[in-house]
């Protein structure tokens, strides 16, 4: 959900193509640099036992792999090499943000081999670039099967409709894609409706749009197909005339402090179950927010019919979902959590008043818990929040400048721990660490028991790292069952990652992939 779109400057000064590492493989990045393998290379080794599975099977072991090791499989043999080939080209969406980059990976593609060429593989591209109007729309004219595209920075010399005729004539498959607006670049009305011919599901228009302020207008009749559009900024966006997206589900919204967001939202929108809103571009001072929240409030009263359908809530700034007095019941909120005992408490109080969430994760920056208030007073703040609570999620979030620092995070788990006996209602619980790992985090995994014991009510206790799950069910004993004292002790037992991310949807615990 950042607002801004990230570089991999690691990358930077690569002089060819390569891929990151997925996921699932280890926290060092390897790289595949694609260059032309030589016949020798290919008969280096004999066919491998490999050769002999089942196709299924053998695809599912090397979508695995980590990029390192699927390259290095592919020397083996040419007919590993052309089995991992697509594999291979379905982790693409790394951001091509050079022009040796780019120009790299348009000699991958070998475009005018024919039956030879790789781009039919290709299913997205991340262009970030300003490179050579041959390559860079070559790029697009032929991976016709792409459905996902991040089109950045390109060229001043390539106008901005012949990209978007481009692409609306050369990708029928296009799906999922976001638009970056530079100061370099305008985009008018005209050339986006060159869009409306794409069967596009998810539009994100990011950066600022000054020189296209009725771009909604011009792109209603993709309302068709569209279930999720951002970034929109009602400060320089005008409502769409005459029209509506009514199949939009996932909005992504710049909170404004004018007196017609509320209007603006639920009539250009009117069937939003999850909202994504995201900061705006003026601080709001605590005085104002109040004001607003005054007048935001009667607005959702009297438009009572409008947004039923929302179902969850993600925040990017505290004060301003204040600020929206959105007053409907919410299956999920997501919000930032800082220990400011001044004002978060009575922000937490007033929006879990109004949106009444069964499942709520708090976003906390580790590092501003440094220096903070005696555990009393984070007590406090934790009462705010999860007094009514039924699922929780706690975001833990390490500086990208910084190393893991378990202080924080144990004075954080100290006052949840000290604090579950009061709740009755809490029966699920997910730690997740965001840039932490490793032994670091040994000594929060061990707290786990403690935290099953001290709850009356937990059912589920999860923990996340290295976008690893960890997951067990809670057996709490039943009254009366037992004068043991060990008998009455929680049980854990342990689940596997499937079924823990299973209960984490059918929980709606993670409503917005974070």
């Amino acid at each position: 959900m950042s607002n801004t779109i990230p570089h991999d400057d690691q990358h930077l000064a690569a002089s060819t193509f390569s891929l990151r590492s997925p996921a699932i493989a280890s926290s060092s990045t390897a790289n595949f640099n694609f260059q032309p393998l030589s016949d020798d290379s290919l008969k280096i080794n004999p066919m491998s036992s490999l050769t002999a599975l089942n196709m299924d099977v053998l695809n599912y072991m090397m979508s695995v792999l980590p990029t390192a090791d699927l390259s290095a499989l592919m020397r083996t043999c040419k007919y590993l090499y052309e089995v991992a080939l697509q594999i291979l080209c379905t982790r693409s969406f790394t951001p091509l943000n050079s022009e040796a980059r780019v120009a790299s990976f348009h000699k991958f593609l070998r475009i005018d081999s024919g039956p030879s060429s790789r781009a039919p593989f290709i299913k997205a591209l991340w262009l970030d670039s300003e490179n050579d109007e041959d390559i860079y729309l070559g790029i697009l004219r032929h991976c016709h099967k792409v459905r996902r595209l991040l089109l950045g920075m390109w060229s001043e010399e390539i106008e901005s409709s012949l990209i978007l005729h481009v692409i609306a004539t050369s990708l029928p498959s296009l799906e999922d894609f976001s638009l970056v607006i530079t100061p370099a670049v305008t985009v008018t009305e005209e050339e986006l409706r060159n869009l409306v011919q794409v069967p596009l599901r998810n539009f994100q228009l990011i950066g600022n749009m000054n020189s296209c302020p009725n771009a909604l207008s011009a792109i209603v009749p993709l309302g068709r197909t569209l279930v999720e559009l951002g970034r929109i900024s009602f400060d320089t966006l005008r409502p769409p005339i005459g029209g509506s997206f009514p199949g939009v589900e996932r909005l992504h919204v710049h909170f404004d402090h004018t007196d017609t967001f509320v209007e603006s939202v639920t009539a250009s929108f009117p069937g939003v179950t999850h909202l994504a809103l995201l900061r705006s571009n003026t601080f709001i001072h605590l005085a104002v927010a109040r004001n607003l929240r005054a007048q935001n409030r009667q607005r959702w009263q009297e438009a009572s019919k409008s947004w039923r359908s929302l179902k969850a809530v993600w925040a990017a700034d505290l004060c301003e979902l204040y600020a929206c007095g959105i007053a409907r019941h919410t299956a999920h909120l997501s919000v930032p959590f800082t220990f400011d005992t001044t004002t978060t408490p009575m922000f937490m109080r007033d929006i879990l008043a109004d949106l009444r969430p069964s499942s709520l994760a708090l976003r906390i920056q580790l590092g501003t818990l440094r220096d903070r208030p005696p555990l009393v007073q984070l007590l406090t703040a934790f009462e705010a929040s999860l007094s009514s609570c039924v699922r929780l999620t706690l975001r833990l979030v390490t500086p990208a400048w910084a190393t893991y620092d378990g202080a924080p995070a144990a004075l954080l788990l100290d006052a949840l721990e000290n604090y579950l006996p009061q709740n009755g209602s809490l029966t699920h619980l997910l730690l997740l660490h965001v840039r932490s790992w490793g032994t670091a985090l040994q000594p929060e995994l061990v707290r786990i028991p403690a935290l099953a014991r001290a709850s009356r009510s937990l059912r589920w206790i999860g923990f996340e790292a290295e976008g690893a799950l960890r997951c067990w069910e809670v057996a709490q004993p039943r009254k009366g069952e037992s004068t043991d004292q060990l008998a009455q002790e929680a049980v854990l037992v342990e689940m596997s990652e499937g079924a823990g991310r299973r209960v984490l949807a059918s929980e709606q615990m993670d409503e917005f992939g974070e």
